[in-house]
């Protein structure tokens, strides 16, 4: 009765578990979507920096040498 009432116990908690970070994906999904673009943004940047992207014609000074 005891391994049958921690079975059930733990069931209903990751039951619990799943529908409370349902209710905060939905809540809060216009912030993590902000903030993952937000994040998407900074490392689009850094990248863009270690490779060069900024390139202004052929001006050799403006390539990163790594």
């Amino acid at each position: 009765m005891g391994k049958t009432l921690k079975y059930m116990f733990g069931i209903g908690t990751a039951i619990v578990a799943i529908g409370v970070a349902i209710f905060l994906i939905f809540t809060y999904w216009e912030k993590i979507l902000a903030y993952t673009a937000a994040g998407a943004r900074v490392a689009s940047n850094i990248l863009s920096q270690f490779t060069g992207d900024t390139i202004d014609g052929d001006d050799p000074t403006d390539y990163y040498d790594i």
